[in-house]
């Protein structure tokens, strides 16, 4: 608890975070208002506006925060993380408790939970715009809510340890950031158009998750509307599983 601790204490000072809460909150503003303002607003869509309306707009924009938000867990985790591995912070916390596996452990928790945290801001600004301009009336229930937070959770800990893993591997955070971008690109653009790897995509399960596409004429073209909710919620541990597992041998391959 006392490592858990520590790494609450170290991201609670850092500036980084809610430097990027604010970032993340002026996109999902931005992205709220072009879809509830200014698409209506457009004359060639008045009376035929493909935006949601309440109370489907609320689970839309989650399902905006949880297919673009996922930049939020790796630069997250791959900045911080490989702050500390370039100067002498990971060595001075190695000399102090040389349990690499806690210290790992410890850091997938604090991330993920900062992420996770920044998904709920990031939602809770659609929604207040989705309350504020969105057409239709009421809200998700209670439990439809509850049902958005664990699946965040899952996002946050699968993104953040593969931030954390490319940059265990690394050692630098340009290149940990390269490389866990390109896997993003990659996967979105591999889901689709292969079958098999679809299967263990992340980007198909997040989909799968939040229901993206839904029974829409257009679902056949989106990764993961074929996957059940216990595949996704599989492949997105397994993900986790791969960047943990990363982390730690990549950390374990050569002293800080």
């Amino acid at each position: 608890m006392s490592l858990i601790h520590a790494e609450y204490l170290k991201m609670s000072r850092r500036k980084l975070f809610p430097v990027m809460l604010l970032i993340l909150g002026a996109l999902m503003l931005l992205t709220a208002v072009l879809f509830f303002v200014v698409i209506p607003a457009i004359p060639e869509f008045a009376g035929d506006s493909p935006v949601p309306e309440r109370p489907d707009a609320f689970v839309f924009g989650a399902q905006q925060v949880a297919g673009q938000a996922w930049w939020f867990a790796v630069i997250l985790a791959t900045a911080v993380l490989g702050g500390e591995l370039s100067g002498t912070a990971w060595a001075t916390a190695l000399t102090r408790d040389s349990r690499k596996l806690n210290h790992v452990a410890s850091r997938l928790l604090i991330f993920s939970a900062a992420s996770w945290l920044a998904f709920l801001f990031g939602t809770a600004i659609w929604a207040a715009v989705t309350w504020l301009a969105a057409d239709g009336s009421g809200a998700p229930e209670i439990a439809q809510w509850l049902g958005l937070v664990w699946r965040f959770a899952l996002i946050a800990v699968a993104w953040t340890s593969i931030g954390l893993g490319a940059v265990a591997m690394t050692r630098s955070i340009g290149p940990a950031m390269g490389i866990a971008l390109g896997f993003s690109f990659l996967d979105s653009i591999l889901a689709p158009f292969l079958g098999p790897y679809e299967k263990v995509s992340l980007t198909a399960a997040s989909n799968a998750m939040f229901d993206v596409g839904g029974d829409g004429p257009f679902s056949v073209f989106i990764p993961g509307a074929d996957l059940s909710l216990t595949q996704a919620i599989a492949i997105t541990l397994g993900w986790s599983l791969v960047g943990f597992g990363l982390t730690w041998w990549g950390l374990q391959r050569r002293d800080a």
